[in-house]
């Protein structure tokens, strides 16, 4: 069986243990005492940082020999860092705080990476779980991760002569090549800005041939020209573009799948860009569009936050409002689990777990197999991917996001034996599913003349294939409506409610808790002083939104 290098997070509350699943301390473990094993250098960049925890669930990296890189938005971080237990334990100088640059307003650092640097080679994992408890322990996440070898010896300095290294060909070298292009919009690299960072010559000494997967990174700024196909949506587009499918069936229609946390305040036109980018179509806003797709939204229910592990405090990771519910979205839902399956509340099942990863695909025709498949730190937003602008010449993105695109060429390679690892000690487990984890099998193949059974395969957390529609979004299919707002038919099914943070929650959850008693009085602020109205809950979200 073909493997792709994909987990997922360990749930606590799950009695069964998939080899799928692993923590961060797996990530970031290492024998100390090995000068081959012991990190030398360290990149931790994330949105939420927890200190105290991280210390907690991967001691190991306070041995970092040479430097440990936090890479935080929150402003003020270097500050709480400094009082920390961890920063107690690391002494002064080994760890540098950066607050990367961000140009543009309303942008965030969204993106979850971790880059492990030993004698024996790098560490590279993309994820969607901040460094924070409860995204471990209680959420659904992905995780990417891949350790690569060294292919040069370090001269007596401990440098690699980049001109020696042997350059991979293809997907090795053009990952090695978004890895540094996207460090270096960190200013990470030790002969950017004089800061003490990790020397570039470091990335010429490893093989990356082994790479598996393309990195998709955004990066704030005005991209113009060719750099504008470097990031964001104009890198997805390239990435596309260059994953062999089979053609599209007489009236067929490609079918695409997006799932995400979180939502910005979309428009028509960003929403076709990305369509397009997912479809490999190269002209913004050409008219001699390809079929119109079909496009599945997987985010859960009210009732399903409401039954979660976590109650409704599952549902304050899910911050969409109903400013920013848009009929393209509403007329597309599916439940994040099938309706059996979440509202178990009495079994610790996976699909209790609330989705905090974020994944993107194209199905295959037949939609038993996938074409691609996108883990990505960007929820759907114009800051996450950008937005064309100046007659498509220019993209305009302010948030920094990480994803990584699997094709049917994202396999890992065990012909030769054990997997490469830099960390010996602790070998990280070949993903695979077992009765009672919850993980499903996905393959990803070219094309229908593919053999499904001889196609990579990942174990993903719920049913990417096929999702169980809403209510609502089956009454629109019947009666043939692209939008809330053009539909005169009879008013919408309210059996399915999409979770939107600020609009009114009623009841108790599965923790027998009310909303404002479940997630705290310092979030009833940052909702505006949210408390339960008099409004009737069977006016579904989909019918408030039209008074907006």
């Amino acid at each position: 069986m073909l493997l792709c290098p994909f987990w997922v997070n360990r749930i606590k509350a799950l009695p069964t243990e998939s080899p799928s699943a692993i923590r961060l301390g797996d990530i970031l473990h290492c024998d100390a005492e090995n000068p081959d094993e012991r990190w030398t250098h360290v990149v931790l960049a994330n949105y939420l940082i927890d200190p105290e925890w991280l210390l907690r669930v991967a001691p190991a990296i306070t041995c970092t020999s040479r430097q440990l890189f936090i890479i935080t938005g929150e402003r003020g971080f270097a500050h709480h860092f400094a009082s920390s237990t961890m920063a107690a334990h690391m002494g002064a100088g080994r760890v540098t705080v950066i607050e990367p640059p961000m140009p543009l307003p309303f942008g965030v650092h969204h993106t979850k990476l971790v880059l492990g640097i030993n004698s024996r080679g790098l560490r590279v994992a993309v994820l969607t779980a901040n460094f924070i408890e409860e995204d471990w322990d209680m959420k659904a996440q992905g995780i990417y991760m891949q350790d690569f070898p060294r292919s040069l010896t370090p001269d007596k300095e401990g440098r690699y002569t980049a001109q020696s290294a042997t350059l991979q060909e293809g997907r090795g070298e053009r990952f090695r090549s978004e890895l540094r292009r996207y460090l270096h919009s960190y200013g990470l690299l030790s002969d950017e800005n004089g800061l003490k960072g990790i020397p570039p010559s470091h990335f010429d000494g490893i093989d990356f041939s082994s790479a598996s997967v393309e990195l998709i990174a955004s990066v704030p700024g005005y991209h113009r020209g060719g750099e504008a196909y470097s990031f964001g949506m104009g890198r997805l587009l390239k990435v596309v573009q260059s994953v062999q499918m089979g053609p599209i069936l007489d009236g067929g229609k490609p079918i695409l799948t997006w799932q995400f946390s979180s939502q910005g305040l979309l428009t028509e036109k960003f929403l076709k860009s990305l369509e397009d980018a997912m479809l490999g179509n190269h002209a913004v806003g050409a008219t001699d569009r390809r079929p119109e797709p079909e496009v599945r939204v997987v985010y859960p229910t009210e009732s399903e936050v409401k039954n979660s592990l976590e109650g409704w405090r599952g549902g304050m990771s899910l911050p969409v409002r109903l400013r920013c519910c848009h009929p393209y979205i509403n007329a597309r839902m599916h439940r994040w689990c099938h309706r059996g399956v979440s509202e178990a509340v009495n079994k610790p099942v996976r699909g209790r777990a609330m989705p905090h990863l974020k994944t993107y695909m194209r199905l295959a025709e037949g939609e038993d197999s996938l074409h691609w498949f996108l883990l990505t730190s960007a929820n759907l937003s114009r800051a996450a991917w950008g937005e064309w602008q100046r007659n498509g010449s220019q993209l305009a993105i302010r948030s920094y996001e990480l994803g990584v695109l699997y094709d049917s060429k994202s396999f890992i390679n065990c012909a030769e034996g054990e997997l490469f690892v830099v960390t010996p000690s602790r070998r990280i487990p070949l993903p695979s599913s077992v009765e009672g984890d919850g993980l499903l099998r996905l393959h990803i193949r070219a094309g229908a003349n593919d053999i499904i059974g001889e196609a990579p395969v990942l174990f993903l957390p719920y049913d990417a294939l096929h999702p169980e529609p809403y209510e609502s979004t089956l009454q629109l299919r019947k009666n043939h409506g692209s939008s809330v707002e053009n539909e005169s038919h009879a008013p919408l099914s309210t059996k399915d409610v999409p979770w939107v943070v600020d609009a009114p929650h009623h009841g108790r959850d599965a923790l027998g808790k009310k909303f404002l008693e479940a997630v705290g009085c310092a979030t009833k602020t940052c909702l505006g002083g949210l408390e339960p109205s008099k409004t009737d809950r069977g006016e579904s979200v989909f019918e408030q939104n039209k008074r907006f």
